[in-house]
């Protein structure tokens, strides 16, 4: 089965369920079982990218990271995340982190270091999760913005016991090859796997789904 017609299928369960069941549900209450069978794909490895200036430890465990209430397009973000001996077994367990920027291009907190630092006033778009026995996860939000030179781009980081954790971004695909990627100088070998299509379903939800990959450590 192609990368395409697994994403579609994905994605067509989860427009699906979405109608009957609110935002923040867990993963494993709305979404179909993603097995190595039907999820692998070439894309090996996910590459690494850099985390920013803009990463902040230990926020909060959420589904939901817009906890704030930040204005924009809702936006929906899923995925598995595989790995083991083969590359391709789906992993339970795995932490998994989120980050970005709003709709006008900030972050909340504009800065870094441990959440202690800052007051919970000052945490948005960020949230950590778990996967499910499937390798499932799943995040509510908002589409973030382009800002600077940037490409419009989400930032991830997942760590698994037995596999080397990875800090990377991912990006639109819709958005390949604009003047805005061709002038964006970082993580310019982004493989195919962190190009995320985003298709926006019947209630005006941007959807997109990360298959991620993590190598043996």
């Amino acid at each position: 089965m192609s990368r395409r017609e697994v994403r579609r299928r994905f994605l067509h369960a989860a427009t699906a369920m979405f109608a009957a069941a609110p935002v923040g549900l867990l993963w494993a209450q709305r979404k179909p079982a993603c097995t190595a069978t039907n999820c692998a794909t070439d894309c090996g490895p996910t590459g690494a990218a850099t985390e920013g200036p803009f990463y902040v430890r230990n926020v909060a465990v959420a589904t939901d990271i817009n906890t704030r209430g930040a204005r924009g397009k809702p936006m929906r973000v899923s995925g598995v995340v595989l790995g083991g001996a083969d590359g391709s077994t789906p992993l339970a367990g795995v932490k998994v982190e989120i980050w970005h920027c709003d709709a006008g291009g900030d972050y909340h907190p504009n800065g870094n270091g441990d959440v202690s630092r800052y007051r919970p006033a000052d945490i948005n778009l960020r949230g950590i999760g778990t996967t499910d026995a499937q390798g499932r996860f799943a995040f509510d939000s908002i589409v973030p913005a382009n800002y600077g030179s940037r490409r419009r781009h989400i930032h991830w980081r997942f760590e698994a016991t037995g596999h080397k954790a990875v800090t990377t971004q991912s990006y639109w695909l819709n958005e390949k090859g604009s003047a805005r990627d061709l002038g964006d100088f970082t993580d310019r070998n982004a493989e195919a796997c962190r190009w995320l299509e985003f298709t926006t379903n019947a209630r005006g939800v941007e959807e997109g789904f990360f298959e991620v990959k993590l190598a043996r450590a």
